[in-house]
């Protein structure tokens, strides 16, 4: 395996490719640890919710067929859970030729399947229930029970229809269910929770989206309702559906949305205008191959919103498939749609962002064997071009975007990143190719993510010399603690009211792409409540993967603030960048865990010096406070005989001797940004950014 340095990551604002970096320690990451692939699962108005151990899914025109996932990449096929149409259907439908659009929602301690029947281009429709208390295959609570006729709609006497039923809980803990297609478009009524069927305190059909422009058609259907934040989005599919094969290109679905202060609306959408006069924003139509992304549904995870859809692919068999996304909401609480999920949270596929055109022709999805999934963007050239990543991020802190592109060009190319709402130009030096995007197509980018919504832009800085873009990861570098509620995802693993991370026994929590080797310390230690007995693990890669260090709670010993504290030993293979899975063993009822801690070693003896610098535009301030400086860098010895002053964009190192002298520029995160040599009297470090940094010189 290669062996890569990301500390020796930027040279002021000009950041180096693997080729160039040198061999401080990091082992570099294999291709399957990046390369994507998507897995084609089947679908046609899928919907998923959420389960203690994974995820189920069911949707259209297959006699609500049950699949299961624990991951929600790999995908159990349990076969229809209904032999057909249920016979109380023909009252109110009585051409219908399957079940359509089923709902799955947990309700009243149970999982209820709502569905539709309907002859196709009437309103002759209904929505009905089944139900089952465990809705995992196999398990003694596990059984479908159909619970009949729920609400209707008949042909030449109602302007709406029943068929696309979404339910939503409200912030009071009232039930309601959207439903509606065409005509008067998406309606609204309120549900009893313990029935299942619409609650009589209010028997309101609220009208809550429809389209009025004559060219739509009033093609407006499959509502999804869900609440964040205190407000309501109402996520709904526009225009021409469900042509596929040799038709595929008459298809023009879409998905649009608008939220609420109240659940029965009214509904505006981003510009202010009321869905219900013909308003909406719209979210993903088609690019690319991707076409007629909507029909879809979202629902919540363990901690993120997630929105399933289905789409048609251009480029393989022309039929449906399903991608499930991230929606991520901005600062004031609007929805925007991330990335289709291929197995990984942390990694953006550039081809999926929201993409802006300065021409026609710019930001191409181009097919490579070489790039993640089998695409990449080309001709990122012309300025006024925009790439737009949307990204839900669980852990705020530090992190190193890893930026694989392609320069097949004589000189360096550049892209202006800015990373929510901190720009820096980015230089991207030639790779040798075009197209093609191997381990060392890399540059690495130090930035700083929040927890929750965070979003990515990329621009074109046309200086003659340009660029393709594949992925992005985004790499979390550690020093000292990881959050166990910055999971990424699990099993056995929620978020408490207090946002407190708890687990039970056999389950696990994943940490994507952890940076080993910026941890300064190999003592681990976890933060525990309401655990008396069992382990913790840290494991490699995997729910199963090595152990790289155990804890038994069973020897934990009071801490502050009311938590407890096991000692997990000595880590193991501190090297390289990792995902980490912590699992639990032989815990009863569930522990509460707070932080995993990498405790302080002592520091070794340097020879070496060092001195602290803040760089704000291009003003360099230094200073030798040794209080000010990192604990894992040694302190500043006033004997060393060398000076720090402040250059245009940088700053200079001055020895008052000639001699073989090395000077070392570091970020806070004791990350080497630059090493210069010299064997006279001056260093100069040029060009830097915005930011603190360290020299240490030998």
């Amino acid at each position: 395996m290669k062996v890569l340095n990301f500390a020796n990551l930027v040279s002021g604002a000009k950041l180096a490719t693997l080729a160039t970096i040198g061999a401080f320690g990091v082992s570099a990451v294999s291709a399957a640890d990046w390369y994507a692939k998507d897995n084609l699962q089947p679908g046609h108005d899928p919907s998923m919710v959420r389960f203690e151990d994974g995820y189920a899914l069911m949707s259209t025109n297959n006699n609500l067929q049950l699949w299961t996932s624990e991951d929600a990449y790999t995908w159990r096929d349990h076969r229809a859970t209904v032999g057909g149409v249920p016979k109380w259907a023909y009252t109110y439908a009585p051409k219908t030729e399957g079940i359509w659009a089923p709902d799955i929602f947990y309700m009243n301690g149970e999982y209820r399947v709502y569905y539709c029947v309907s002859e196709f281009g009437k309103r002759n429709s209904a929505i009905g229930y089944q139900a089952t208390t465990s809705i995992v295959p196999g398990t003694t609570d596990y059984g479908w029970k159909d619970h009949g006729h729920v609400f209707h709609t008949k042909d030449g006497t109602d302007k709406f229809n029943a068929i696309d039923a979404d339910v939503v809980r409200d912030t009071d803990g009232n039930y309601w269910m959207a439903f509606g297609s065409f005509g008067l478009g998406i309606q609204l009524i309120k549900l009893n929770a313990k029935t299942g069927y619409q609650a009589s305190d209010d028997k309101t059909v609220y009208n809550i989206a429809r389209r009025t422009s004559k060219a739509s058609g009033g093609a407006e259907e499959g509502p999804s309702l869900i609440e964040h934040g205190g407000k309501y989005f109402l996520f709904t599919a526009w225009d021409k559906c469900c042509q596929q094969g040799p038709t595929i290109e008459q298809t023009t679905y879409k998905t649009a949305y608008g939220r609420a202060d109240k659940v029965t609306g009214p509904y505006k959408d981003r510009a202010g205008y009321d869905m219900a006069n013909g308003g909406g924003t719209i979210l993903m139509e088609r690019y690319g191959r991707y076409v007629g992304p909507g029909g879809g549904e979202a629902f919540q995870d363990l901690n993120r919103v997630r929105f399933v859809h289905h789409y048609y692919d251009l480029n393989g068999d022309k039929y449906n498939h399903i991608h499930i996304r991230d929606v991520v909401f901005t600062d004031d609480n609007w929805a925007e749609m991330g990335q289709p999920f291929l197995g990984r949270y942390l990694s953006a596929e550039v081809e999926h962002g929201a993409l802006t055109r300065a021409v026609s022709g710019d930001l191409a999805i181009t097919r490579s064997n070489t790039a993640s999934n089998g695409e990449y963007l080309a001709y990122i050239n012309t300025a006024g071009s925009k790439i737009r990543l949307p990204m839900n991020i669980m852990q705020a802190g530090e992190y190193l975007l890893r930026y694989r592109y392609a320069n097949g060009g004589e000189g360096d190319a550049t892209h202006k990143v800015t990373v929510n709402g901190k720009s820096q130009t980015v230089t991207l030096p030639p790779t040798g190719s075009w197209g093609t995007f191997p381990e060392k197509s890399i540059v690495m980018i130090p930035a700083t993510l929040k927890r929750g919504g965070n979003f990515i832009e990329i621009e074109p800085q046309p200086n003659g010399f340009f660029s393709e873009l594949d992925r992005i990861d985004f790499l979390r570098v550690i020093r000292d603690t990881i959050p166990a509620n910055g999971f990424d995802n699990g099993i056995r693993v929620r978020l408490t009211d207090k946002d407190e991370f708890a687990i039970k026994d056999g389950g696990y929590a994943i940490f994507e792409n952890v940076v080993t080797d910026s941890i300064k310390s190999d003592e681990v230690s976890i933060q525990v409540k309401n655990a008396a007995a069992g382990k913790l693990a840290i494991r490699d890669g995997a729910k199963n993967g090595t152990v790289l260090a155990e804890c038994d709670l069973s020897t934990a010993k009071a801490a502050a603030n009311g938590w407890s504290e096991a000692s997990c030993g000595t880590l193991k293979r501190k090297t390289g960048i990792k995902d980490l899975y912590l699992t639990a063993s032989g815990i009863s009822g569930e522990a509460i865990v707070g932080n995993i801690l990498f405790k302080s070693a002592p520091l070794p003896e340097s020879s070496s010096s060092s001195a602290v610098v803040e760089s704000s535009s291009s003003e360099i301030a230094p200073n030798s406070s040794s209080s000010e400086l990192p604990v894992a860098l040694p302190t500043v010895r006033p004997t060393m005989n060398y000076a720090v002053t402040k250059i245009p964009n940088g700053y200079r190192v001055h020895f008052d001797n000639a001699g073989a002298h090395q000077a070392y520029l570091l970020n806070p995160m004791g990350q080497i940004v630059s090493h210069q040599k010299t064997n006279g009297t001056d260093i100069e470090f040029n060009n830097l950014p915005k930011g603190r940094f360290i020299v240490k010189v030998k």
